[in-house]
């Protein structure tokens, strides 16, 4: 049996799970939190990671879309594609590396705060290495 659910949603009635809240929630949904829930566990960050990046791809298709042409067009926009530089203005160079959407970053940090994952630069050396189609330069 399918039922409506929501702004033209249907889901088939075995897929969801009403919870104790009376909030509708997909069993999809339930195993991914308890898969992190798991893997956080296991002190395994980038475990943790990789199910938050398919849940963002899963659940905001259209940021991902949106992201992979932003991601195209600075590529083109590129002076030197091969290390990300583009001119800033008059004799200014910066380089331009990767394209990390807020909402991944804001569910990476629902999972660990600042002091537990430093998103400093060997993150994101990490992060475009294992997340190829974030980066905008060939080179890191």
């Amino acid at each position: 049996m399918a039922a409506k659910i929501g702004r033209d949603q249907i889901f088939n009635m075995s897929d969801i799970v009403i919870n104790e809240n009376g909030k509708i929630r997909k069993v999809a949904d339930i195993e991914i939190a308890e898969k992190i829930i798991k893997d956080r566990k296991l002190k395994d960050y980038w475990n943790v990671i990789d199910s938050l990046v398919k849940l963002w791809a899963k659940n905001a298709p259209e940021d991902e879309e949106a992201m992979r042409i932003n991601i195209e067009q600075y590529r083109e926009s590129l002076r030197d594609k091969e290390f990300g530089q583009t001119l800033m203005g008059r004799d200014q160079e910066r380089r331009f590396t990767m394209a990390f959407p807020r909402s991944l970053m804001l569910m990476i940090r629902t999972q660990y705060k600042a002091d537990e994952l430093p998103m400093d630069k060997e993150f994101f050396k990490e992060f475009g290495k294992r997340y190829p189609a974030f980066k905008i330069a060939e080179r890191s």
